[in-house]
């Protein structure tokens, strides 16, 4: 057998074997009518799901929604451990299954931009003078 039909049926096989062990992904679109009256921001593969392609599996929010459904136990409860309810973080655009994101906190890396931006200025001054 030459090269190139070994190289030919081994990736064949690899690609076979992947596609088979690939377990169907949940994230779609029709969940989403669960959360119509929140924010279009939240509305995200992210929202329950730990990366936007809603591969990864789900965050702490997503296996709530799974195991509980949406209503009164889900969005009572804080899935994410920080200190807001899900109620709470829905209603102010924030994702419930991520700790990072809270109701009222700036946008990451807004410290550093000022800083940078501080300095930026200092440099500035200190040439000028």
């Amino acid at each position: 057998m030459s090269v190139w039909k070994r190289w030919r049926n081994i990736t064949a096989v690899i690609l076979l074997v992947s596609l088979l062990l690939l377990t169907p992904v949940d994230a779609r679109p029709e969940y989403m009518k669960d959360f119509k009256e929140y924010s279009d921001s939240i509305k995200k593969c992210t929202l329950c799901h730990v990366q936007s392609s809603g591969y990864g599996g789900v965050n702490s929010f997503g296996a709530d929604y799974a195991k509980l459904g949406k209503g009164e136990k889900l969005l009572s409860k804080d899935s994410d451990g920080d200190g807001y309810t899900n109620q709470q973080e829905l209603s102010s655009g924030t994702f419930p299954g991520d700790p990072d994101s809270k109701p009222g906190k700036e946008a990451p890396g807004m410290e550093v931009l000022a800083a940078l931006f501080a300095i930026y200025l200092a440099m500035l001054i200190v040439r000028k003078v």
